[in-house]
C-alpha cells in the first residue's frame, strides 16, 4: 500500500513540476501589478502636502520626490530623485500689458480679468531639474490661479521657474537666479499667497509682500 501511495505522490510532483516551478514568478508578477495599482489608487493627484511656508519677504524650502526618466541625466534614469529649491517672492504687482509670446492665445487682458506679475528669486544646486514648475496666486477665498504651470498658460510664457532666455529647464550654474511670470485672475481678486510646486502632492506657500 505504501509503495502505491508513494508512486502516486511521485507522479503528482512530475505532472505538476512545471507549474510549481513558475508559481514563484507568477506570484512576483502579481505583486508588481498590485503595487502599481496601489500607486494609482493612493498616490495623491492634488496638492495636499505643504512642505514649507514663509511670511512676506521670507524664503520657503521646497523638497519633493519625482521619478526621473533620465532625459536630462541618463545616470538618474528610472530612479526616485529628491528635488530641492529655495524660493522667495520679491514682488507681486498688477500690470496692464501682457508678455509677448508667439504661442500666446491672447494678447490683452480679457474683460473681467486682472493681470499680476510675480517676481521670484530661486536657488538650487546647479543642474536641478525644474520641469513641471508651477507658480500660483491664491486669493482670500482659496481660488488658485496658475495651477498647471506652462501646460495651462494662455499667455505662452513657458516654464515659470527659469529665465526667459534659459536653454533648458535646469537650474543654472550660478545657483541663484530671478524669474518673472504673469498670471490672470478675476477682476477684484487680491492675491494673498503665492504657491510654488512641481505638481502633486508637495507645495510651499509664501505670503504676498
Amino acid at each position: 500500500m505504501s509503495a502505491v501511495t508513494g508512486g502516486h505522490e511521485r507522479g503528482w510532483w512530475r505532472r505538476n513540476g512545471v507549474w510549481l516551478a513558475v508559481l514563484p514568478l507568477a506570484i512576483a508578477a502579481a505583486a508588481v501589478s498590485w503595487s502599481f495599482r496601489l500607486v494609482n489608487l493612493w498616490w495623491p493627484t492634488e496638492l495636499v502636502h505643504e512642505a514649507d511656508s514663509a511670511g512676506a519677504g521670507g524664503t520657503a524650502h521646497y523638497a519633493g520626490e519625482y521619478y526621473d526618466l533620465g532625459f536630462d541625466d541618463p545616470s538618474l534614469a528610472n530612479t526616485w530623485v529628491t528635488r530641492e529649491v529655495d524660493v522667495q517672492v520679491l514682488a507681486v504687482r498688477p500690470v496692464e500689458g501682457l508678455p509677448r509670446s508667439v504661442t500666446a492665445e491672447i494678447d490683452s487682458v480679457p474683460d473681467g480679468s486682472a493681470a499680476w506679475r510675480i517676481d521670484l528669486e530661486l536657488a538650487a544646486a546647479p543642474g536641478t531639474a525644474l520641469g513641471s514648475c508651477q507658480v500660483m496666486l491664491v486669493s482670500s477665498d482659496g481660488t488658485r490661479y496658475g495651477e498647471g504651470g506652462a501646460t495651462n498658460d494662455p499667455l505662452g510664457q513657458g516654464n515659470p521657474c527659469v529665465p526667459e532666455d534659459a536653454p533648458d529647464a535646469l537650474a543654472p550654474d550660478a545657483g541663484t537666479w530671478q524669474t518673472s511670470t504673469v498670471l490672470l485672475t478675476r477682476a477684484g481678486d487680491t492675491p494673498e499667497e503665492v504657491w510654488f510646486s512641481f505638481g502633486s502632492p508637495d507645495y510651499v506657500t509664501l505670503a504676498v509682500p
